[in-house]
């Protein structure tokens, strides 16, 4: 019975100060591993830059319907030279 104590409490004592070790580990985790660069703390977009990419892909949807490969691919081509998008 001793024994078993002594393992019990051996035991406990480790599992509490391996809790310490566990915590100090998961504030390092709610840092982000990187900075933010700029392009992810930048201004939405605006009203019409937004109703401007809609078109574009309304724009693509209409290709996506062509049947005939080469004329979807000039299809998105003309889009793409239409919205300015590369």
């Amino acid at each position: 019975m001793t024994k078993l104590m002594s393992i019990l409490t051996a035991s406990a004592l480790a599992l509490s100060l391996s809790s310490g070790a566990f915590a100090a580990g998961d504030k390092a985790q709610d840092q982000p591993a990187y900075p933010k660069t700029q392009d992810q703390t930048a201004a939405p977009p605006s009203a019409e830059q937004s109703k401007k990419y809609e078109e574009y892909l309304v724009a693509l949807k209409k290709c996506q319907d062509v049947q005939d490969p080469v004329k979807q691919q000039n299809c998105i081509e003309q889009a793409r030279q239409k919205y300015n998008r590369m």
